[in-house]
This record gives structure tokens, sequence and C-alpha cells, in this order.
């Protein structure tokens, strides 16, 4: 029986947000992220950007390859990334690939599909929705003195 090969990288989660930024330390901050529903008043709705930070524990030092791309509900791309990175640390660690993206047309309510191929493991596909938010009613006029 031939034994299975371990990816180099495995997926372990994605984060969708408005914003990723890099702090002086190392540290990212994810700004303004989301459940995996994107609540908005209007639509279409244009983002300055849109976050995908990608969680995945390496399990060798090296090049790792990486795509990612999301589409609307009708298959439209939404946004599209890819490269390689290079890492030279200790097996078994988790990393993040933060990718920003921008602007990012949401066009319509439904479910928004990712594709996260990182290195030689087989693709992953994970989803976000969006739906519009009920509308706001209007605050109550104040109630006369008595």
């Amino acid at each position: 029986m031939a034994s299975e090969k371990t990816p180099a990288v495995i997926f372990q989660a994605l984060v969708v947000c408005d914003d990723i930024r890099f702090e002086n330390n190392g540290k990212l901050l994810l700004i303004g992220v989301y459940s995996d529903t994107v609540q908005v008043f209007k639509l279409p709705l244009q983002l300055r950007s849109l976050g995908l930070a990608v969680r995945a524990k390496v399990m060798s030092a090296g090049r790792i390859r990486f795509s990612v791309s999301a589409t609307d509900p009708q298959g439209n791309s939404l946004l599209e990334a890819n490269g390689e990175m290079n890492y030279d640390g200790e097996p078994g660690r988790t990393i993040w690939l933060p990718i920003v993206m921008g602007p990012a047309l949401l066009t319509t309510e439904g479910n928004y599909s990712v594709r996260v191929a990182l290195g030689d493991a087989p693709a992953i596909h994970e989803s976000f929705a969006v739906k519009k938010a009920p509308t706001p009613e209007p605050p109550a006029p104040p109630l006369p003195p008595n």
C-alpha cells in the first residue's frame, strides 16, 4: 500500500475582514472581522478593501506556492492572488498568510466562494454570505412633557 505524502502546508482557518495591517513588532491587525456573514445596508457596495487571512500549519521549510480566489454568487471573479512565500522556520508551526485586495465590489446577496490552494495540498473551498441588514427604524419623536 502506498503511503500518502503529508502536504507541506495544512490549511486551518480563513478569516474575512475589512483590512489587515502589520504592527512594527510583527503582529497582524485584523480590522473589521466578519463572522460567516457580511451584513450591508445597500447593494451593490464598493468596499475599500477586503482582507482574507489564511491560517495554516507548515510541515516543512522551503518555498510555498499559494493561490486564493473569491467569486460572487454568480461565479464572477471578486479577487485573485497568487505567488510564493519562503518559510525557513521550524516544521509544525502556524503561519498567517494575509491577503488584502481592493477595491472589492459586492454586487448581490448570497454565498460568495473562496478557494485557497497552499503548496501541493488539495484546494480548500470556504464561503461567506452577504446579506442586506434591515433598514434601521428612525428614532421615535420625544413625547411631550406632562
